[in-house]
Formats: C-alpha cells, structure tokens, sequence
C-alpha cells in the first residue's frame, strides 16, 4: 500500500513538473499567469517568479497587476533575493500609494533591507539603508500595526551601528594609537549619546588618556594627566560595571602619582 502511495506522487509529481515545462516553454500568457498563482500559493516561489516574470510587461496596464506586483516581490522575499524583492515592494508603493497593500509592501521593504544588514564586522551601507527605510516608513505610518516590530528592528540595527563604531575606536587604542582612540571616542560619545556601549566608550577613553599621558614627553605629560583624571571622573559618573571600576580606580592611582605637584592637587573627585 505505501509503495502504490509513493508511485501515485511520483506520477502526479513527475505529471505537475511536465505541466509547469510545458507552460513555462509555450506561449500562452494566461496559462503562464494562472500557473504563477498556482506556483505561488503551493510555496513553489522559484517557480512562480519565473512565471511571474514572464507575464510582467503583458500584464502591466490591466487591474490584476497591482496582485501580481505584490505576489512577485513576495516569491522574491521568500526566496531570498533581497535587492530584488525590496526594488519590487518600491515599485508596488510607488504605483498603487493608496492600495489597502501599500503598508504592507513598506514593511516588507524594511524586512528586506534589515535582512541585507551585515554582521557588526563589516561594512555597514545595508544597515545605514535599513535605518532609512525604518524612518521613511515610521515616518508616513506613525500609528502602523507594525509599528512594534519595526522599532526592535530599528534597535538592532542602531546597536550593529553602535558596534561597528565602537570596536573601530577600541582598534586604534588596541594599535597603541592613543591619540586616534581619543578621537574615535570622543565623536562615537557625540554620534551616539544614548548607545548601550557609552560606559565601554567612556572606559576605553579614559584608559587612552590614561596611557597617552603616561607616555609623554615631561613638556605634555601634566596638561594630559589633568585630561586623563578628567575622563576618569566622566566614567565614574556614568559606571555601573564594577570590574571596569576596580580597574579604572586603579588606573587613576597611577595618574595622581605622576603628577608632578601631588600637594597642589585639586582633581580629587567631589564628594
């Protein structure tokens, strides 16, 4: 019984296969377009996207091709094709603004473009993109019922960013290149004031600082020691992780013993 089961499917596979060959090599349009919607709805979106591509220009001035549109950029969303399913979902809003489906086409751009979005480590022009698809579609659908979805995806996306910038900063402090890791610090504290990584950015400052200072020429070494205790006393303010604490305590001893009038020192914290 189960081996007839098997061979009943393999026929009416073998059957639905030479079908699909057989619509997709002839030149009847509205059979393409029927097999399309067949191919879409089985979940067979390689197949529907072929057919579907077929019948574009034929289809492009009657009514069904607002449906077709949005089908075709979902085979391409499905199937993974990003850039393609995002360039269809643009054209569906731009063509049809005022479709019941235009939403949906938005935040299926956004999907498309958070799915292009690298790891942290890499380039990051998918991501800076998704962030503008984030703020266009927030901007025109402020009471959206995807709302929720899109700012955890705008969250993400910030956090990747924030990452990306911060491990760039953290490399010139780890290359020994201080003055660098400063400035890197110093505009990532700048370009991100609310980020998740602020007390890391304002330890690895501190610690630059602290380095720079001690590395000094005897001419620098006092006006950067004073630098230095100042961004400890900016990371004390904002630290809640106590090894980085216990570390930057210890860091800012060493910064008071270098100094080189240590009774006219009035950079002791406020109490």
């Amino acid at each position: 019984m189960k081996k007839l089961i098997v061979i009943i499917a393999g026929i009416l596979l073998l059957s639905a296969c030479s079908q699909y060959q057989k619509v997709y090599n002839g030149n009847d349009l509205d059979a393409k377009y029927k097999m399309a919607w067949q191919m879409y709805k089985a979940g067979k979106y390689n197949k529907a996207d072929q057919l579907f591509s077929q019948v574009d220009k034929f289809y492009k001035r009657k009514p069904v091709y607002q449906r077709l549109l949005f089908a075709h950029a979902m085979s391409l969303y499905h199937m993974k094709y990003y850039v393609s399913a995002g360039a269809k979902f643009r054209k569906f809003t731009q063509l049809y603004p005022e479709s019941s489906k235009a939403e949906e086409a938005g935040y299926y751009i956004v999907l498309a473009y958070n799915a292009l979005s690298p790891k942290y480590s890499v380039d990051q022009a998918y991501t800076v993109r998704a962030i503008e698809e984030v703020n266009q579609f927030l901007k025109k659908y402020p009471y959206s019922k995807y709302k929720d979805q899109v700012n955890k995806i705008d969250a993400h996306l910030q956090h990747k960013l924030e990452r990306k910038y911060f491990e760039i900063a953290k490399m010139y402090y780890d290359l020994d290149r201080y003055k660098a890791a400063i400035r890197s610090f110093n505009n990532y504290l700048v370009d991100y004031p609310g980020s998740h990584l602020k007390e890391n950015a304002l330890f690895y400052r501190f610690k630059a600082a602290h380095d720079l200072a001690l590395n000094s020429v005897e001419s620098k070494k006092e006006a950067r020691l004073q630098t230095a205790i100042q961004y400890y006393k900016n990371f004390v303010q904002k630290s809640k992780q106590s090894q980085l604490k216990k570390e930057a305590d210890q860091l800012y001893q060493d910064l008071k013993k270098a100094l080189p009038n240590k009774e006219n020192d009035t950079t002791e914290l406020e109490k």
